[in-house]
């Protein structure tokens, strides 16, 4: 679609790094077909080489786009004031780059801006932001949650302040009260002022109720606290008696009161969520600053406690909610935790919604950390028990098991008629994990492959094992999110050896691990060493120092630590696939990888990794000095790595499981409510 001669709407999208969410950002923008002329205006903020090239790339590959650059990094309010400057169409959209933008919200804002000439600004609904936040129905994800209010007569309320992470402003109005002021700094209050200049000047400040986008919220922005706590005092100090007048008014008017009844969820006391949460802080204040702090921990814990609720799934509702004519898959957890598993299945889930399919997560637990560590384009399904789940499994045309624990709630729920065709995401061969000495475990493990028809896994080697139990499986190799590993703009120490620790998971060679580095340092004192996996590592009597970096929930300070690290090791007994290799690989460090399991998809000796025997200390310590020694052969299996991991990507592999879903099972297998 080439662009009308004069763009109705500028799109300005302020862009620092967050490459992963700023792609799917602007591929939403460019793909909306629904959408009034627009022109997209990008300003990279001085993102690192990776992101500025990508953007570069965009801008040339479509007539619609432009992109600012800005010399040096100057924060959000400038970026916003920098974009709203380059265009003229007569209507601005200000769009954060964290932000997801369904098919025909642009056009459905831009209508209820026209319906009233005193409106300056319109917001979406969204799961994440202050007054105008809706939460998704379980099970929905935020396209299917946007058709759904797209049913309902919009009302336009008024609202005090709008959020500027998806807000279309009237350019006019802007002339009449100003762009943002910029003694706001890097950013937080900013459009609140704005639109309480706006209000006081007459102009209407609004939400768009038959409209949802999805946000992440805080991508990009360190030092929360810090900027709120400044800037708020500044707010106060200009506008506190007007906004608060304003603020009554709206609470009285209850202006989205109905929306929130007629789409709220029934809630029901779940304290496990809470638990967790306190559990984790309590452990890691004793850990960093002692008693007292982590009593506070508790204290705080436990009134979450009290107050944690679980909205309650209802089955009919989702199903009406359901959009007709597309594939509906639900992908089973027994807990969704951070781990390497886990973040397959999230980012799988992820990449289908993003390719229409009504793809959903139904668990018995989810931490409240994984709303962090991973953005939740569909919100998860949580059941308190195994028979509610079965009970009121939502309708799916596929139903997939991710682990041994969940294969018999899928075959169960199959049976029933709640869902077409039953898969299992085989991720790890999961009857060595038992132990050789417990056989009984090891062998019920294995019979919960023999129901299953169909099973998906990541490697030639873990469909090789499941041959050995007269099952064919399909083979869709593991992808990555790309746009997040990759050589970040760090200086690489070249002393650095990076590792995941995991003491109490069997099987990934902790004390091999621990062996190999203390003869490492005992060879090469300079090595310096950093472990990551797990929250409580200094209480495992390490005999070396070493970097604690922890549970590092965060997917960019993980690459980050990767294109940190010279070398990195994996000293697993064996690997399904090994995730945490193949992206470190993909941000530059050459691996030291065991050679058992699925690593022989792209670890090959001495090219693309060092591939060593598994509970060898010895030979994964030679292999590390083997490195440092030849800067030349580091170097080549450094480069080699990248190149590797760039097969790896995680659209493909979605593309690829949603083919292989198509044919499987065709759209609208599952019983319809």
């Amino acid at each position: 679609m080439q662009p009308a001669p004069h763009a109705k709407i500028d799109v300005v999208v302020p862009v620092f790094n967050a490459l992963a969410l700023t792609r799917a950002c602007i591929d939403a923008v460019l793909a909306d077909e629904l959408a009034p002329s627009f022109r997209l205006i990008i300003v990279d903020d001085a993102s690192d080489r990776r992101t500025a090239e990508c953007l570069d790339q965009v801008a040339a590959l479509d007539s619609r786009v432009r992109c600012v650059r800005n010399p040096a990094n100057v924060g959000f309010l400038k970026s916003c004031n920098a974009g709203i400057r380059a265009g003229d169409a007569p209507y601005v959209l200000l769009l954060n780059s964290d932000a997801i933008m369904p098919q025909g919200v642009l056009q459905r804002m831009l209508d209820c801006m026209e319906s009233d000439p005193s409106i300056a600004s319109v917001n979406p609904l969204t799961n994440r932001a202050s007054q105008i936040d809706l939460p998704m129905l379980p099970g929905s994800n935020f396209a299917s949650f946007d058709a759904l209010l797209q049913k309902r007569q919009p009302t336009y309320p008024d609202i005090v302040t709008g959020v500027g992470f998806c807000m279309l402003l009237r350019r006019t109005a802007l002339d009449d009260v100003g762009l943002f002021d910029e003694v706001y700094g890097f950013g937080y209050c900013e459009e609140s002022d704005l639109c309480m200049r706006l209000t006081t000047s007459g102009w209407r400040t609004v939400v768009a109720d038959n409209c949802y986008v999805f946000h992440r919220g805080s991508a990009s922005f360190k030092n929360r606290s810090e900027h709120y706590t400044r800037n708020r005092k500044e707010f106060d100090r200009r506008w506190s008696n007007e906004y608060q007048r304003q603020f009554s008014a709206f609470r009285k008017r209850s202006a989205l009161a109905a929306i929130r009844r007629e789409l709220a969820s029934r809630q029901e006391w779940d304290p496990k969520p809470a638990v967790w949460r306190a559990a984790r802080e309590v452990r890691t204040e004793l850990a960093q600053h002692g008693w007292l702090a982590a009593g506070r921990a508790a204290v705080r814990g436990v009134h979450r406690i009290a107050a944690s609720q679980r909205p309650v799934f209802d089955p009919a509702r989702l199903s009406a909610a359901d959009r007709p004519g597309r594939l509906r898959v639900t992908y089973v957890l027994h807990r969704t935790v951070v781990a390497g598993g886990v973040l397959s299945v999230l980012q799988l889930v992820n990449a289908l919604v993003k390719l229409g399919v009504e793809a959903r997560i139904a668990t018995l637990f989810l931490d409240p950390a994984v709303r962090d560590w991973v953005p939740l384009l569909s919100e998860p399904i949580v059941f308190k028990s195994e028979s509610e789940l079965q009970n009121n499994f939502p309708i799916s045309d596929v139903a997939v098991a991710t682990h041994w624990t969940t294969a018999g709630w899928v075959e169960s729920v199959c049976r029933a008629g709640r869902a077409g065709c039953p898969l299992y995401f085989v991720q790890d061969y999961e009857p060595w994990f038992a132990g050789t000495e417990n056989s009984g475990l090891a062998e019920r493990i294995a019979a919960t492959y023999e129901p299953f028809d169909h099973l998906i896994v990541k490697s030639d080697w873990l469909r090789d094992m499941l041959s050995a139990h007269d099952k064919h499986a399909y083979k869709v190799p593991l992808g990555m999110d790309l746009d997040c590993f990759y050589p970040r703009d760090v200086e690489r120490d070249p002393d650095l050896v990076v590792a995941m620790a995991r003491p109490k998971t069997p099987r990934r060679g902790f004390d091999t691990l621990i062996a190999s580095l203390q003869r490492v340092r005992a060879e090469r004192p300079q090595t310096r060493i950093a472990l990551f996996g797990d929250s409580r590592l200094t209480a495992y009597g390490i005999p070396f120092p070493f970097e604690d970096m922890g549970v590092i929930s965060d997917q960019a300070d993980l690459a980050r630590l990767y294109s940190r690290a010279t070398l990195f090791i994996d000293s697993s007994d064996f690997q399904g696939f090994g995730r945490c290799a193949l992206e470190a690989m993909a941000c530059g460090a050459a691996a030291v990888v065991t050679g058992v399991g699925g690593v022989a998809e792209y670890a090959r000796d001495r090219d693309t990794a060092m591939v060593v025997r598994p509970k060898d200390p010895q030979a994964i310590a030679q292999a590390v000095l083997d490195l440092f020694s030849d800067g030349s052969l580091c170097t080549i299996i450094a480069q080699r790595g990248i190149s590797e991991a760039q097969g790896y990507d995680a659209r493909i592999e979605a593309r690829q499981t949603l083919a292989l879903m198509s044919k499987l099972a065709p759209y609208g297998s599952g019983q319809r409510m």
